[in-house]
């Protein structure tokens, strides 16, 4: 067990406050390793410092839910170069991984026990029942978010999960420099954090499209009260994938609507490749039966400070992570 906050979400389920989580975030990308700084003023957030560093093709195995570093060495060393460049150094920060590398799902549970290997057990029991996946190959975490209204068991766990392999060559790779990764996320529920919420109590509509597959949260205020993903099979269709996206979109609209009668649906938000907005825009508005925009600053708090013109894509789940509390 280490010390990253997808082991320790429960914590929240024990009664523990959430703090404000560290200024500096780390995005991890099959082809990049980004950095953001983000200093908060006031009500709202200074800019401080963007980084990015590629790497190489082949840098993880392959794998349904991402692959461990085919060389952490060569990982370690070109993240100490892009640490050299951060004024004034890291010693705590967050890490976004893509979606597909770190799941999430959701499910029903009484109390938890309060010993940490009776919770641990407990929290795989469950997950082992929903995903089809080696669990004992995966670190897990979880927190509480608000039971839905039809819910048998008396509380709603948002579960996350990610391969303790990959994560524990990261840790190592970041403590060698001395950096403490206090909160890991990914990337479709770090955008999530970083839109301004909707007024009222309408739900939001984020949908994230990636080469890997397509992210689909729906969100009230902050919290998520649903969130899918579906990794693209290569041999399948185009045809038959866009059947599958759409049906996707219906079913998940019918199960808001049964779930939450009253609540309506507000803004839908497309993060996608530029080449594949027209169609993706298409497939929302079919879908879900509401007209969906292309996400862009206008849906992001402001930012103060220099460089703030940085490209909206690369900052905002870098944003949308340091806004998140920590437990």
């Amino acid at each position: 067990m280490r010390s990253t906050k997808l082991l320790s979400w429960t914590r929240r389920l024990l009664g523990f406050e959430a703090v404000p989580g560290p200024p500096h975030v780390f995005q991890l990308e099959r082809r990049h390793l980004r950095y953001g700084q983000f200093q908060r003023a006031g009500g709202g957030f200074r800019f401080r410092a963007l980084r990015s560093v590629e790497l190489p093709a082949d840098a993880f195995h392959s794998g349904p839910l991402g692959g461990p570093l085919r060389d952490p060495a060569g990982f370690k060393e070109r993240l100490g170069g892009l640490l050299r460049d951060v004024p004034g150094g890291v010693r705590e920060a967050s890490l976004v991984l893509p979606d597909a590398w770190l799941r999430v799902t959701f499910t029903e549970i009484g109390d938890l026990p309060k010993p940490r290997e009776a919770r641990d057990e407990v929290l795989r029991w469950k997950l082992k029942r929903l995903v089809p996946f080696r669990v004992e190959e995966l670190r897990v975490g979880a927190a509480e978010v608000t039971a839905l209204p039809s819910q048998e068991e008396p509380r709603r766990l948002l579960l996350g999960f990610a391969v303790e392999q990959l994560l524990g060559q990261l840790e190592e790779a970041f403590a060698a420099h001395r950096v403490r990764i206090g909160q890991v996320t990914n990337a479709s529920l770090a955008l999530a954090g970083a839109l301004v919420p909707e007024p009222g109590e309408r739900f939001t509509a984020l949908v994230v499209v990636d080469e890997e597959g397509f992210s689909l949260v729906f969100v009230r205020g902050s919290e998520p009260v649903l969130h899918r993903y579906k990794a693209f099979t290569g041999s399948l269709p185009e045809a038959a994938r866009a059947s599958l996206v759409s049906r996707d979109l219906k079913l998940t609209r019918n199960f808001l609507e049964e779930s939450f009668p009253q609540t309506g649906l507000g803004r839908v938000l497309l993060v996608a490749p530029p080449e594949l907005e027209p169609l993706w825009l298409d497939r929302l508005a079919e879908g879900l039966g509401r007209e969906a925009a292309p996400l862009d600053g206008r849906h992001l708090p402001p930012l103060q400070g220099e460089g703030t013109t940085a490209p909206w894509r690369e900052l905002a789940p870098l944003l949308g992570a340091a806004r998140q509390e920590v437990a």
